[in-house]
């Protein structure tokens, strides 16, 4: 982690990328949840700290090629492999350090205007915690904006246990951090079969324990066996940022910032009594059991009144980034799914099939919503939150070369074998999911054969097999080529004659 030698570095990390973390989500979701989104609208730059294996923060540097991005992360091959990727793009816009966060926070460092730090809270020693905290504080402007997520309480007490024991057996075990985890997994599922009362106590620990079994091992090695664990409530991580000079402005998770999406129905009139916005913060924490917090912080600045609100939301346009005939007006919550109308969703969507629209223009499609604009600005929250939609918060970046350059390493990386499950696009200024056979698709689409389903299933077979892969369907390996290329064929038709061109226009390809 970031003190010392990290005890899981035989493990290299996960390399996603949390799109929560982009400078116009952050900025969109500070709007929702009611606070000027600020520089983070259009940033200058950009700091990461802790980038893990730096594919989130080479993507939105290529995504915004207009703002400088700059990271530091302990571990060398985590800076090793983020170098990779941006000095195989080409990236001119990247700064990457390898250090601890007390050694950088005693570096010479200009202001940024958003900051970023994913997960890592939870991870690290209190030292190093009051380091990156102290960064930030020292480097972000005024109404600059600080993405900080973290695991938190109460969500995660059943499960401390495990860990505990997990890490016990890391530390009386020989042999690599892998097999000292498959060790832990082997104990604690024994121990479940053996009928153990915790388990029977504990509901939510049985059912993590099941849940642990179907993860990503690198992600268990990180999660459990770190030197440092330490899940917090929400109003010990504001008491510590409110010291930083930073107040809490909302969450990223943009269902989180309306309480009837984030709380049962029985425990609104109790949120209505408290004023303390802490303890009403925690109070939702713990009326959604919540285990993971993705909350932004801004320097200085206030609550915006209506007219300061409705300002800044007139400003957005918006993009619909899913083929039409694919919108679904079912939002996942954090408690259940919630389903809109289509009396009020279906005439955004029709809109935007058009263009991008702006919010007056959204505005203007129904008396619904001109007499409840806050009703719009509900509907459009759980679009964006759902990802079929995305708020264009800064005109879309004028070079799209050095994100189509990106892609192209993307897919070249993955006709090796290492798979990345976003694109950069330069109009969104953030990343777009993609499966595997999305990129298997671009692949025979950059070799020019990508014209018929059939021929670029059978350029992605060749493809597999060079890797000593074979496709599966229902989990098992489908042998016959032909019976394969008509397996590829049928899921690469929809992504050539639907999502290319919802890439094309995004800038993508």
């Amino acid at each position: 982690m970031q003190s010392g030698a990290d005890p899981t570095s035989d493990v290299p990390y996960t390399a996603g990328f949390y799109r929560e973390m982009a400078p116009s989500h952050v900025a969109f979701a500070a709007l929702v949840g009611g606070s000027a989104p600020g520089a983070a609208v259009h940033p200058r730059r950009v700091l990461e700290l802790g980038f893990g294996q730096g594919f989130g923060l080479a993507l939105l540097a290529a995504a915004n090629p207009d703002v400088a991005f700059e990271g530091c992360d302990l571990i060398a091959e985590n800076v090793a492999h983020a170098r990779r990727l941006v000095d195989g793009a080409k990236l001119q816009n990247v700064t990457l350090a390898q250090a601890s966060f007390e050694d950088y926070a005693a570096q010479d460092g200009g202001d940024v205007d958003v900051a970023a730090m994913h997960g890592v809270l939870t991870w690290i020693s209190p030292a190093a915690r009051k380091a990156a905290i102290g960064i930030v504080a020292r480097r972000l402007r005024p109404g600059g904006l600080f993405y900080v997520s973290y695991n938190c309480l109460p969500g995660w007490a059943p499960m401390e246990p495990i860990r505990r024991l997990a890490l016990t057996v890391k530390q009386r075990s020989a042999g690599t951090s892998l097999e000292q985890l498959n060790t832990a997994l082997d104990l604690l599922a024994g121990l479940r079969r053996g009928k153990a009362v915790y388990f029977a106590a504990s509901a939510a620990a049985a059912h993590h324990l099941d849940q642990m079994q179907t993860m990503d091992p690198r992600y268990l090695v990180h999660e459990y066996l770190t030197d440092h664990w330490e899940p917090r409530h929400f109003f010990d991580v504001a008491s510590q940022m409110g010291s930083a000079g930073l107040a809490y402005a909302g969450s990223a998770t943009l269902t989180e910032n309306i309480d009837q999406c984030a709380v049962p129905m029985e425990t609104l009139p109790l949120l209505s009594q408290i004023a303390d916005p802490a303890v009403r913060e925690t109070v939702r924490d713990f009326a959604a059991n919540k285990q993971f917090r993705r909350d932004v912080y801004v320097r200085g600045g206030s609550p915006l009144m209506y007219e300061e609100r409705y300002r800044a939301w007139s400003q957005i346009r918006f993009v619909l980034a899913v083929p039409r005939d694919r919108v679904v007006f079912s939002f996942t919550g954090p408690l259940t799914v919630l389903n809109g109308n289509p009396a009020l969703y279906a005439p955004i969507m029709d809109r935007l099939d058009q263009s991008p629209a702006g919010f007056e223009e959204l505005l203007a499609l129904s008396p619904a919503y001109q007499t409840r604009v806050a009703l719009l600005m509900e509907c459009l929250t759980l679009l964006v939150h759902s990802g079929q939609v995305f708020p264009l918060m800064a005109p879309p970046c004028a070079d799209a070369t050095p994100a189509q350059r990106f892609n192209r390493t993307l897919v070249e990386k993955a006709r090796a074998g290492e798979v990345f499950d976003n694109l950069a696009s330069p109009v969104l200024r953030t990343g777009i999911p993609v499966s595997d056979f999305g990129l298997l698709a671009l692949s025979a689409l950059f070799e020019g054969k990508g014209e018929d389903p059939h021929q670029a299933a059978a350029h992605g077979l060749a493809i597999l097999k060079g890797l000593g892969r074979r496709p599966l369907k229902e989990l098992r390996p489908i042998e016959r080529d032909s019976d394969a290329i008509e397996f590829l064929a049928e899921h690469m038709q929809s992504i050539l004659e639907q999502a290319v061109p919802v890439w094309r226009r995004l800038g993508v390809l």
